[in-house]
Protein backbone atom coordinates (compact mmCIF):
# COMPACT_ATOMS: atom_id res chain seq x y z
CA UNK A 1 0.00 0.00 0.00
CA UNK A 2 2.73 2.21 0.86
CA UNK A 3 4.31 1.68 -2.78
CA UNK A 4 1.15 2.42 -4.35
CA UNK A 5 1.09 5.64 -2.63
CA UNK A 6 4.39 6.63 -3.45
CA UNK A 7 3.59 5.86 -7.26
CA UNK A 8 0.78 7.97 -6.85
CA UNK A 9 2.60 11.18 -5.16
CA UNK A 10 5.65 11.09 -8.29
CA UNK A 11 2.18 11.08 -10.54
CA UNK A 12 0.55 13.74 -9.69
CA UNK A 13 4.29 15.45 -8.79
CA UNK A 14 4.50 15.04 -12.67
CA UNK A 15 1.48 16.67 -13.89
CA UNK A 16 1.67 19.86 -11.62
CA UNK A 17 4.08 22.59 -12.54
CA UNK A 18 7.13 22.11 -10.54
CA UNK A 19 9.11 25.72 -11.15
CA UNK A 20 12.30 23.63 -11.39
CA UNK A 21 11.11 21.44 -14.19
CA UNK A 22 9.54 24.87 -15.55
CA UNK A 23 12.72 26.33 -15.70
CA UNK A 24 14.43 23.50 -16.58
CA UNK A 25 12.33 23.43 -19.69
CA UNK A 26 12.76 27.42 -20.23
CA UNK A 27 16.45 26.39 -20.54
CA UNK A 28 16.44 24.10 -22.95
CA UNK A 29 14.40 25.88 -25.09
CA UNK A 30 16.86 29.07 -24.74
CA UNK A 31 20.07 26.98 -24.98
CA UNK A 32 20.47 27.72 -29.17
CA UNK A 33 19.74 31.49 -28.23
CA UNK A 34 22.11 31.67 -25.87
CA UNK A 35 25.05 29.94 -27.46
CA UNK A 36 24.06 32.38 -30.40
CA UNK A 37 24.79 35.10 -28.15
CA UNK A 38 27.69 33.51 -26.95
CA UNK A 39 29.18 32.74 -29.81
CA UNK A 40 28.89 36.54 -31.17
CA UNK A 41 29.85 38.10 -27.85
CA UNK A 42 32.74 36.24 -28.74
CA UNK A 43 33.49 37.48 -32.09
CA UNK A 44 33.17 40.92 -31.05
CA UNK A 45 35.41 40.72 -28.36
CA UNK A 46 37.73 38.82 -30.80
CA UNK A 47 37.41 42.19 -33.30
CA UNK A 48 38.47 44.73 -30.14
CA UNK A 49 41.28 42.34 -28.94
CA UNK A 50 42.76 42.80 -32.74
CA UNK A 51 41.62 46.21 -33.30
CA UNK A 52 43.62 46.90 -29.49
CA UNK A 53 46.87 45.09 -30.56
CA UNK A 54 47.11 46.31 -34.02
CA UNK A 55 46.50 49.88 -32.32
CA UNK A 56 49.18 49.15 -29.85
CA UNK A 57 51.68 47.94 -32.57
CA UNK A 58 51.11 51.28 -34.55
CA UNK A 59 51.98 53.21 -31.33
CA UNK A 60 55.31 51.30 -30.60
CA UNK A 61 56.57 51.63 -34.30
CA UNK A 62 55.54 55.55 -34.33
CA UNK A 63 57.78 55.62 -30.66
CA UNK A 64 60.32 53.73 -32.18
CA UNK A 65 60.99 55.90 -34.95
CA UNK A 66 60.88 59.28 -33.07
CA UNK A 67 63.03 57.31 -30.66
CA UNK A 68 65.61 56.28 -33.16
CA UNK A 69 65.02 59.85 -34.76
CA UNK A 70 65.89 61.62 -31.66
CA UNK A 71 68.96 59.16 -31.09
CA UNK A 72 70.14 59.90 -34.39
CA UNK A 73 69.85 63.46 -33.96
CA UNK A 74 71.40 63.70 -30.83
CA UNK A 75 74.27 61.51 -32.18
CA UNK A 76 75.25 64.16 -34.96
CA UNK A 77 75.10 66.59 -32.26
CA UNK A 78 77.94 65.06 -30.13
CA UNK A 79 79.93 64.37 -33.82
CA UNK A 80 79.64 68.13 -34.13
CA UNK A 81 80.62 69.14 -31.15
CA UNK A 82 83.89 66.52 -31.04
CA UNK A 83 84.47 68.04 -33.92
CA UNK A 84 84.45 71.26 -33.17
CA UNK A 85 86.93 70.52 -29.58
CA UNK A 86 89.10 68.58 -31.56
CA UNK A 87 89.94 71.15 -33.92
CA UNK A 88 90.46 73.76 -31.40
CA UNK A 89 92.92 71.30 -29.78
CA UNK A 90 95.08 70.86 -32.58
CA UNK A 91 94.93 74.58 -34.01
CA UNK A 92 96.81 75.72 -30.69
CA UNK A 93 99.09 73.38 -30.22
CA UNK A 94 101.44 71.83 -33.77
CA UNK A 95 101.49 68.70 -34.03
CA UNK A 96 105.40 67.23 -33.15
CA UNK A 97 107.30 66.06 -35.81
CA UNK A 98 108.78 62.68 -35.13
CA UNK A 99 112.41 62.14 -34.25
CA UNK A 100 113.34 60.28 -37.30
CA UNK A 101 111.96 63.56 -39.50
CA UNK A 102 114.01 65.84 -37.47
CA UNK A 103 117.03 63.68 -37.81
CA UNK A 104 116.91 63.22 -41.30
CA UNK A 105 116.36 66.96 -41.48
CA UNK A 106 119.19 68.31 -39.81
CA UNK A 107 121.39 65.60 -41.60
CA UNK A 108 120.36 67.04 -45.51
CA UNK A 109 121.22 70.66 -43.92
CA UNK A 110 124.49 69.70 -43.30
Amino acid sequence: MAAKKKTARKASARKTSNPIDDALARLERDIPKLLRQMRNNLRDIEKQFDSARKDGETRWRKAERQFRKDADELRKKLEKAVGRTSRKKSARKPAKKSTKKRAARKATRK
